[in-house]
């Protein structure tokens, strides 16, 4: 990792590694520093990440929320939906996978509730949130989920954006988000509508997006995004770039290294990246903003170094308690086709 100590003013993974947030020190055992899969710091740090009282209290949500899931009121669906959605997507940052019994009970719940046209019935914004939920956990080939992609690509507008606003243009973070979601499937980083997306969110940097899902210029100084439906839009000039170098594209289009330049320009002195750069009264370092800033450099200016690579590389799969009456219409959608809603009557 000499690079980051030569690049920069701060070497971040130094600091990341007496960092407080375990999945990312886990992290940067693990594929930074590559420690071998039997180090003891590095199972060390694994107990750490899976005893978490964040990641323990999610999981007790996530089962409350499962148990009591039949007396959700039907006109409350989108909420239930976007929360299910929240969770899942947080308890991926601390490694959980689709094995876990509650992981897989959620994420075939989500599954169930989808459209025969693909779609989930909430909003578009909503819509987004949820496949990129699912298809974070590996669930890529499924047929659903295969459908719920098709669904997506017709939604796309004819400046080959997502979403409105009020500007006449399609919204720039819906669209960052869209082409987010798209490159799980490897099938879809070549496809000619995707790149067209691309190019759209490059023409359009730096815009203030009014009426979108996010506002103003300061949107782009905004790094720190969160796992709420609203939050997971945000993230500024960070996620145009973490979407950019999931679907291939490389520091060579002077706009990207533009982007690129900025943000290694804006590392604290501290060797963190902060919550927002705008509002330096207000500024804020930030372990997590850190961690994924780290990430897009590595994939950016050190992978290409070694053949192509793309932030999927990062991915940990760990072991985790396994259902024996799990739902395999997820693993095995061809066999095992999913489940019709029953609808239950009171004697």
């Amino acid at each position: 990792m000499a690079w980051f100590e030569n690049e920069l003013p701060v070497d971040p993974i130094n600091v990341l590694y007496h960092g407080y947030h375990a999945p990312i020190r886990y992290e940067i055992l693990k594929n930074f520093l590559l420690l071998d899969h039997d180090d003891k710091q590095l199972l060390s740090t694994e107990q750490d990440m899976k005893h978490a009282e964040r990641r323990i209290s999610l999981l007790l949500v996530l089962e409350r929320i499962l148990y009591h899931i039949d007396k959700f009121e039907a006109s409350r669906e989108e909420e239930m939906l976007v929360k299910l959605a929240s969770i899942v997507k947080e308890l991926r940052f601390y490694h959980c996978n689709k094995k876990m019994t509650s992981i897989q009970r959620a994420l075939a719940l989500l599954i169930k509730r989808q459209k025969e046209d693909g779609s989930f019935p909430v909003s578009l914004p909503a819509n987004i949130f949820i496949i990129d939920a699912i298809m974070e956990y590996g669930i890529i080939t499924n047929p659903y989920m295969e459908k719920s992609l098709k669904w997506l690509l017709r939604q796309q507008n004819n400046d080959k954006g997502w979403g409105t606003t009020t500007a006449g243009y399609s919204d720039v973070w819906l669209t960052c988000k869209v082409l987010h979601t798209f490159s799980y499937n490897l099938k879809y980083i070549k496809n000619t509508k995707i790149k067209k997306g691309v190019e759209f969110v490059l023409s359009h940097l730096y815009v203030e997006n009014p009426g979108g899902i996010i506002e103003g210029k300061e949107a782009w100084q905004t790094l720190k995004n969160d796992f709420r439906l609203q939050g997971s839009y945000s993230g500024g000039v960070l996620s145009i770039l973490e979407m950019l170098t999931r679907l291939n594209f490389s520091y060579e289009d002077p706009r990207i290294e533009k982007m690129l330049l900025w943000l290694k320009g804006k590392q604290m002195h501290s060797g963190h990246w902060a919550t927002q750069t705008y509002d330096s009264a207000t500024v804020r370092s930030d372990e997590k903003v850190t961690m994924r800033v780290v990430r897009v450099l590595k994939l950016f200016y050190i992978m290409p170094l070694h053949g192509s690579a793309t932030i999927k590389s990062f991915r940990i799969k760990q072991d985790g308690r396994v259902s024996s009456k799990k739902p395999v219409f997820i693993t095995d959608p061809l066999n095992n086709p999913k489940p019709e809603e029953v609808e239950e009557t009171n004697e």
